[in-house]
């Protein structure tokens, strides 16, 4: 019981984490702050996949990943 007490309340605080970056982060910062984590996320996974997590546009990502 206290495995999925624990388990329970760490997805709570991840999308809790989540959301409240949706709401105050940049699209810039989302991109960096996903990009630190998992530098190795544009060969797993494609853009349009990437765009719709950081609630952003293709066109958008594309220009982000342009300026950095």
């Amino acid at each position: 019981m206290k495995k999925v007490m624990i388990s329970t309340e760490a997805v709570f605080s991840t999308l809790y984490d989540r959301y409240k970056d949706l709401y105050t982060k940049t699209p810039q910062e989302r991109y960096n702050d996903l990009i630190s984590r998992h530098p190795d996320l544009f060969c797993l996974f494609p853009l349009k996949d990437i765009a719709s997590f950081l609630n952003i546009t293709q066109t958008h990502l594309s220009r982000l990943r342009k300026n950095i």
